[in-house]
């Protein structure tokens, strides 16, 4: 199912049921099922290889009641350390929410590609929070402003599960979300594998407590650290952070959005959204910083049609970091490919291979941050096809910064990566090669810096090695302001 298929399938359900009105204990509903039904179809018909679920009975015959007994004799140590948690917190003017995913190892320290720049050039370090989400490295820039997410949120809501245990709540009635039975019914009558998403109104009321539980654990945050702002890389995907900007709409605290990647007209999470409550949905950012002129006008298609959402282009901040004002950056003559989380035989198919053992170019594979393999089986996959060692290098994408890299390649290569706009933003052309590029980055296609090559047709190489032999780049750096989050309205 391809992405303009997917686009018009929600729009078509957005328009039909009143999806602005759907909503369970104060919290909005639709931005929830909507991306989680638009992830679910970009991957609908792929066949997954089945998971093998390891068990060591005598452990699972005890682990419900093993549970429930540390859950208790943790009560005291979660306590007191919620306690000192909230007590060091200080006012900060901004509060920054990212993952170890976003990080680059920079002069030896772990460096947040898009927050970490700002706080450099702007001598941030005293006003500003970084919540990070999954995991911490101990070596990162600015740790002391960082603030490991679950280590405290997990005690708050071990200390929520054990207290709502005790407090009786009235069953709603599962006829307040208007005409949804209907979706539904419509939605799993049309693709049965839909119940897999767990959105039923029984869910969706579970879901919608949860939000509304943890969203208080927020509200005792910024009510000690009185943030302006609170900057996001990517809303949406983890429930923590739905809650955390719910917290942010009750207490009238500017949520911002800030780009990580393509954020095309095909993108259902920042594209067409057709309805809208007389107030903002409260699990969305108010404001969307982006990167280009192209993202920012995609959001303001649908955002100039509602009261208080906005959208700015404030360019790319670890571009300008990385390269500053210099304006002559020396070509070299490699060829870089941004590497996907699709599996190798999708992205890196025979026809393509073909082409890069002859080359007279270096190829650089640059590694996904959220790979589903690793080097080795790279390495393996391109030694098992005749591509020689001699012809490539593997970067890991947290070791290397990119714009340093990028900035020197000859041609840029990808199935759909957001490296496209960042290739395009320094002057390097970029190659796409799979339908879905196509899809994502119809808007700068122009076969002059972004090239569409189909991998199916038969001339796919001959195109190719035309383009490589003939792509050549005179770098433009146009990224030489750092926007200062705390001055831009």
């Amino acid at each position: 199912m391809n992405q303009e298929k997917i686009k018009q399938m929600i729009i078509q359900w957005e328009q039909k049921f009143p999806v602005n009105e759907w909503r369970i204990e104060g919290v909005d509903l639709w931005p929830y099922i909507r991306i989680k039904l638009y992830l679910f179809l970009l991957n609908y018909g792929q066949q997954k290889k089945p998971s093998v679920r390891k068990t060591n009975k005598s452990i699972h015959r005890n682990s419900s009641g093993q549970r429930y007994f540390q859950s208790l004799i943790s009560i005291p140590r979660s306590l007191i350390s919620l306690y000192f948690f909230f007590k060091k917190l200080r006012p900060k003017s901004i509060i920054f929410f990212g993952a170890h995913f976003h990080r680059t190892l920079q002069d030896g320290l772990y460096f947040n590609r898009f927050f970490d720049p700002m706080i450099a050039r702007h001598n941030l370090k005293t006003k500003v929070y970084l919540f990070e989400y999954e995991k911490v490295f101990e070596n990162s820039f600015n740790h002391e402003g960082i603030i490991d997410l679950h280590k405290n949120l997990d005690k708050y809501k071990l200390l929520s599960k054990i207290k709502a245990k005790f407090k009786f709540r009235p069953k709603r009635k599962q006829s307040g979300l208007k005409r949804y039975d209907i979706f539904y019914n419509d939605l799993t009558n049309e693709i049965p594998e839909a119940v897999s998403l767990k959105i039923t109104e029984p869910e969706l009321d579970k879901w919608a407590i949860k939000i509304s539980n943890t969203k208080n654990f927020f509200l005792k945050v910024y009510q000690k650290v009185k943030p302006e702002k609170l900057l996001f890389l990517s809303y949406y995907g983890y429930d923590d952070l739905a809650a955390a900007i719910l917290a942010g709409h009750e207490l009238k605290i500017k949520s911002i959005d800030f780009q990580h990647g393509p954020q095309t007209n095909v993108h259902m999470a920042y594209s067409n959204w057709t309805k809208h409550p007389e107030n903002p949905y409260n699990t969305m950012p108010l404001e969307y910083w982006n990167w280009d002129l192209e993202s920012k006008i995609n959001i303001e298609e649908w955002a100039l049609n509602t009261k208080n959402i906005k959208s700015k282009m404030v360019g790319h901040p670890y571009l300008a970091y990385c390269l500053g004002e210099e304006n002559n950056v020396k070509s070299r003559d490699f060829i870089f490919f941004s590497l996907q989380t699709l599996t190798l035989e999708e992205m890196l198919p025979e026809k393509l291979l073909s082409v890069i053992e002859p080359s007279n170019s270096i190829w650089i594979f640059r590694m996904h941050p959220r790979s589903n393999f690793n080097s080795n089986d790279l390495k393996n996959y391109l030694y098992k096809r005749g591509v020689s060692q001699e012809n490539y290098f593997i970067q890991d994408a947290l070791k290397v910064p990119l714009p340093s890299v990028l900035a020197r390649a000859r041609l840029h290569l990808t199935n759909f990566s957001g490296c496209v706009l960042e290739a395009l933003m320094l002057g390097i052309p970029s190659i796409l090669i799979h339908e879905a590029g196509r899809e994502i980055f119809q808007n700068y296609i122009d076969q002059k810096k972004v090239f569409y090559i189909d991998v199916t047709n038969y001339d796919f190489q001959d195109k190719l090695e035309y383009l490589l032999a003939a792509g050549t780049s005179k770098i433009i750096n146009s990224q030489k302001k750092i926007v200062n989050p705390l001055l831009e309205e």
